[in-house]
């Protein structure tokens, strides 16, 4: 004989019996398959009734002791998380005089029956109010979704058919899974899904959605590169058809817009929007809040009447001058892009990808720096490109464009990249190490450091300037690289600097000994 035994509900409340759940479990099985109301693991048992549902995870196969555990585990999650409706009540069948006997007990959960939303946006929405309706839904996961992955490191999994709503609108997850948090790289291939799966979807339902999601991500992470790594995300996806492939374009163009739209409320010039037509090109990188290593590079620039150029990230970190290298960039004629110490300076967090010491200077920078150096960081766009050249601190194919290296275990991956992408020319920093990794017109790769490079013979080419402030190649000079566009030819330049003031300033400032180190040995 099976016993049925309630363990507790999501919110702690009763909300069912165990008549109510016998009552559901003796209608037949529903069916579970793709496109339907009800999607899941075929070892997943759905029963309905009027108004509940009932699953039982009949793939988990524990005794009663272990069953208990197990369940009241999966409570204290979900009342952790509280994406799930309160209602939602945990229990177990002892099968072990039934017809499962071999399965001593079975766990299950009942909970409201909501209209899964995947089912919901089947229907055209053919008024206004509908798809004021459907926006507002969306919304509702967007939120849901994003605020649990900032606050836990965990996300949901991202199908529609995992997620509810109930007559007042509010939207619930349905699932019993979590997943550990993956920088978005699901939840964007997720909407690709979406945008693949809805034929009425147009261009004005997803610019509203997409400003939406934009201002959904910045509100929860506060952070407006997220969107960045979002669109950047996006761009790799497969779609069916032109209209589908629309649809995504003006997905990605509404969440750069809004990047956009944010950093020119808080800055009075954009990068972007400086001119790059000069026939000599300036590359810099890596300036690390080191002020002399900086002023002389750009003492060379003026004396050589080359006004044209980019910075290619990583103003700060590491260096004793954050502040005035940033005011001494305020006004420069030259393009520039974020780096991963920018970054993490301008949202006092370094949670990836930084060593101890990196974290120490970066914890150290951040509290040297006013307001408005931290929105003049946050708002640099974190890639540019045109025609010519892409332009990014850390790697092409890294989405969040600032953490991953362009190194010779890389180089072909990203050399692919900049194949896929149709650009002869990607400029990044980030590695410190100056030279050029390239391919010529036969597809064979080449690592170039000479002082002067034919780019020419090449028909991509991924280029460092190395460091100014921190170089790591045995040089202690200033390194850049000018690059002259008529000619196609690169040009690496090392001045040097007072390097040992800047190194007492870091001893008087108890920077991480390492670093100053470096300094001197310029590795």
């Amino acid at each position: 004989m099976q016993t049925i035994e309630l363990i507790g509900s999501h919110d702690g409340g009763d909300h069912y019996n165990v008549d109510i759940i016998a009552e559901i479990l003796s209608q037949d099985v529903t069916a579970l398959a793709y496109g339907s109301e009800f999607v899941g693991r075929p070892n997943t048992r759905i029963y309905l009734g009027a108004k509940e549902v009932v699953k039982l995870r009949s793939e988990l196969s524990f005794n009663k002791a272990k069953a208990v555990r197990w369940i009241n585990t999966a409570l204290q999650k979900e009342r952790e998380l509280g994406v799930h409706h309160p209602h939602k009540t945990w229990f177990l069948i002892d099968a072990s005089a039934g017809v499962d006997a071999a399965q001593a007990v079975i766990i299950g959960n009942i909970c409201p029956r909501l209209p899964p939303i995947h089912a919901l946006l089947e229907v055209r929405p053919e008024s206004d109010a509908t798809r004021s309706q459907y926006l507002r839904i969306l919304h509702a996961v967007f939120a849901s979704y994003l605020h649990l992955a900032k606050r836990t490191q965990m996300k949901l999994d991202e199908g529609l058919s995992n997620f509810g709503v109930d007559a007042e609108g509010k939207v619930f997850y349905l699932d019993d899974e979590y997943y550990a948090w993956d920088n978005f790289v699901s939840f964007s291939i997720m909407l690709g899904v979406y945008i693949r799966t809805y034929a009425w979807l147009d261009q004005d339902f997803i610019e509203q959605m997409g400003r939406d999601l934009a201002n959904s991500i910045d509100a929860v992470f506060e952070d407006t590169h997220c969107n960045v790594i979002v669109a950047e995300q996006l761009r790799s996806l497969f779609m069916p058809s032109e209209e589908k492939t629309q649809l995504v374009r003006q997905l990605i163009d509404t969440l750069l817009l809004f990047t956009k739209e944010s950093a020119a409320k808080h800055r009075k010039k954009l990068a972007a929007s400086r001119r790059g037509a000069s026939r000599y090109f300036a590359l810099l990188a890596d300036i690390h809040a080191n002020y002399p290593a900086l002023e002389r590079v750009l003492g060379y620039l003026e004396a050589e009447n080359i006004q044209d150029g980019i910075i290619l990230g990583d103003i700060v970190g590491y260096g004793p001058d954050p502040a005035e290298c940033i005011e001494r960039l305020q006004d420069c004629s030259l393009n520039i892009i974020k780096g991963n110490h920018d970054h993490a300076a301008a949202i006092n967090k370094a949670e990836t990808g930084f060593s101890q010491t990196a974290k120490a200077v970066i914890k150290w920078t951040a509290e040297r720096l006013s307001e408005e150096h931290k929105d003049w960081l946050k708002y640099l766009p974190a890639v540019l490109e045109n025609d010519e050249w892409l332009a990014v601190h850390g790697a092409p194919i890294d989405p969040t464009f600032f953490y991953g290296y362009v190194y010779s275990m890389t180089a072909d991956d990203n050399l692919d990249c900049l194949q896929d992408k149709n650009r002869a020319l990607c400029f990044h920093g980030h590695s410190h190490m100056p030279g050029v990794f390239a391919r010529d017109k036969r597809r064979a790769d080449h690592h170039v450091t000479k002082e002067v490079i034919d780019l020419s013979a090449y028909k991509h080419a991924l280029v460092c300037p190395g460091s100014i402030g921190q170089p790591r190649n045995g040089n202690r000079g200033a390194q850049f690289a000018i690059y002259d566009r008529e000619k196609k030819m690169l040009n690496y330049v090392t001045l040097p600097y007072e390097v040992e003031g800047v190194v007492q300033r870091m001893r008087d400032f108890e920077l991480p000994e390492p670093l100053w180190q470096r300094l001197l040995t310029g590795t």
